[in-house]
């Protein structure tokens, strides 16, 4: 081969080589630029999408804003008008009925409509504030359902009783409309108390624009069920109790807080309150005098250690309301009544005092005594608690108090009504939870709507609604206790995680006798005979008693007082103190209580009835909600 030939077969070889090195090169190149290229593009997209997706949450941001500040608008107007008509008087009133309850409805109904949307429903999963916008939807869907079932019965079961007639002909009360009310009452009861339940499982709102709103409805909504609670333990008892399942027979017992006992004060006489099928009567009573020499009941080392140590507690009729527990009281009083000339065949004992009986006279009318004094709804305990003690003879007293119970339980059941009948429920419900009545049956078929539905109260036995108790006993044998002025303050300081809350309770008791009464005051009155206190200073035996599965602990006492000491009775841990109180003096304990975890209602105060109807009780739970 010449050279000629073999270089341009060179030059041929070395320009492909060539441009195959400049394709792959140009192939390494395509492939490395182009995923750049790619890279680019998504880079860009993704961040359009965000922009995108940015602005569509913005929107949806602003919209959920405007839906939520429209939803407080009508959540607000909702509890407005919900305060309205949240008790049986203002459910009375046909004309708001038809004039709130429709408000009420469309604000409550809208509310629930704008919540009900698929953007809340999306936001309720949010991480954190998703547990406010629940909370939101889960208000509007209670607050509706109140407004559109509870009310709603109620209202048209009390309209429907409004209507009818309880005049049944001589005297005697129709007791139908009654019966025919009790199952409205109860399916109204019933949804209030399921919504408020739910309300109250809600989680805790973060922001307070949520908060605020949430803590007014569980506000309303827990006084409108409790009332209505209140009404329809009535309710279901009252027919019963006015004999219309059969005639029933009760041992009537009155007592005077002026000279206090646990469950409420010293028994002074005791009668007999019958009714059958509505038809009324009240049997004569008979003063304690007749009734010491029949003994009282045997008693425990438990309560000797409670009742003797501090208490020279005489255990015959005039003591047996030391035991804060009713259920003893009603069953050692019907012992005696039954050793007794007047034993007669009982069905369950009722206990009433001045206070009871002055409540009466405000509901049946005025009563005029035999001396031509006329009681009052305003008058008749201050009469009767110390008035009487001061210008009555020792030995008409009990008379007067006989004379006036009678007239009054006689007045407020003649001439009934419907409306006198809710009247007469409200007032037996507050004025058993404040122990100045009290209702026991000792049929087991009438229990659950006596003592069970809390016509008889004992010590705290709730763990999900917590009480904590103070019972007061004078041992200056004397009527000082109309001026034993009690103001007690509960706040509380923690919500836990197990469930529990912790309180700081104190108790603040002031002898408020003036200088006049010390002055003119018998010996009957001021007391100070027997070696145990001086005249006008009252000398109380007291006894504190922790929550069902809770405790109390870390007192401290101020003013002349020894701090409590522990003990038992049946069964139960207490603490005891006695307190000196001179004229115009105070002694005040305040004492830890921690609830069980099963608490889901505040710390509330159970205590021995005053002679007037406010029972004293501050409550505070502005630190924390209870879940």
């Amino acid at each position: 081969m010449s050279d000629a030939a073999y270089g341009a077969d060179s030059g041929t070889h070395s320009s492909g080589a060539h441009d195959r090195r400049a394709r792959r090169n140009s192939g390494r190149h395509g492939r490395g630029g182009k995923p750049r290229h790619l890279v680019r593009k998504i880079v860009i997209c993704l961040v359009l999408l965000l922009l995108v997706f940015a602005g569509v949450s913005a929107v949806l941001g602003y919209k959920l804003y405007r839906e939520a500040q429209q939803v407080k608008a009508h959540e607000q107007q909702a509890l407005t008008l919900l305060s309205s008509v949240q008790s049986v008087d203002q459910l009375k009133d046909p004309n708001a009925i038809s004039t709130v309850l429709p408000k009420l409805q469309s604000e409550t109904s809208a509310a629930r409509a704008i919540t009900n949307g698929t953007l809340w429903k999306v936001a309720s999963v949010v991480p954190v504030y998703g547990d406010d916008i629940t909370t939101v939807r889960g208000m509007a869907v209670a607050v509706d359902s109140l407004a559109n079932d509870a009310l709603p019965k109620l209202s048209t079961t009390v309209q429907t009783m409004l209507s009818s007639s309880l005049a049944g002909g001589g005297g005697k009360i129709n007791l139908q409309p009654i019966v025919d009310a009790q199952s409205g009452f109860k399916s109204a009861n019933s949804s209030l108390q399921s919504d408020l339940k739910s309300l109250k499982a809600l989680p805790d709102p973060h922001l307070s624009q949520v908060k605020e709103p949430y803590d007014l409805a569980v506000e309303q909504f827990t006084t409108v069920s409790e009332k209505i609670d209140q009404v329809n333990d009535l309710i279901q008892m009252m027919p019963r109790f006015l004999g219309a399942d059969g005639a029933r027979n009760y041992l009537i017992v009155a007592q005077t807080t002026s000279e206090a006992r646990s469950s409420g004060g010293l028994i002074g006489s005791m009668g007999t309150f019958s009714a059958d099928n509505g038809v009324i009567s009240v049997g004569d009573f008979h003063p304690n005098g007749e009734f010491l020499s029949l003994g009282g009941f045997d008693s425990t080392a438990e309560e000797n250690t409670v009742f003797k140590k501090h208490l020279n507690l005489i255990y015959d009729l005039r003591g047996q309301t030391a035991f804060p527990d009713f259920s003893r009281t009603a069953s050692n009083a019907n012992a005696i009544w039954q050793r007794s000339k007047y034993a007669s065949a009982t069905d369950g004992v009722m206990m009433i005092d001045p206070v009871f009986v002055q409540e009466m006279i405000k509901l049946g009318g005025n009563v005029t005594l035999p001396n031509g004094q006329q009681l009052t709804g305003e008058n008749t305990a201050e009469f009767l608690l110390n008035g009487i003690y001061k210008t009555v003879p020792v030995a008409q007293q009990d008379a007067y108090f006989e004379y006036a119970a009678s007239s009054a339980m006689n007045n407020v059941f003649s001439n009934i009504t419907v409306d006198k009948v809710l009247s007469i429920t409200q007032s037996f419900s507050s004025l058993a939870d404040q122990r100045h009545l009290y209702l026991f049956s000792f049929h087991d078929d009438d229990a659950k709507s006596f003592q069970g539905s809390g016509f008889a109260k004992g010590t705290p036995d709730s763990e999900t609604n917590p009480e904590t108790g103070i019972y007061l006993n004078q041992n200056n044998a004397s009527k000082l206790d109309w001026y034993v002025h009690r103001n007690t303050v509960i706040r509380r300081q923690s919500c836990n995680a197990d469930g529990s809350q912790d309180y700081r309770v104190e108790a603040t008791i002031t002898n408020t006798i003036s200088q006049a009464d010390l002055t003119s005051g018998n010996d009957y009155l001021l007391g100070g005979l027997d070696g145990i206190g001086k005249p006008g200073t009252p000398v109380e035996s007291i006894l504190f008693y922790p929550p069902k599965g809770g405790s109390i602990s870390n007192f401290s006492v101020t003013g002349d007082a020894d701090k409590p000491g522990e003990t038992s009775l049946d069964g139960k841990k207490l603490w005891t103190s006695v307190a000196t109180i001179a004229p115009g003096k105070s002694v005040t304990y305040a004492y830890d209580v921690h609830t069980s975890p099963k608490a889901t209602g505040d710390l509330k105060l159970d205590q021995t009835p005053m002679g007037w109807t406010d029972s004293g009780v501050t409550y505070d739970t502005k630190a924390c909600t209870i879940k």
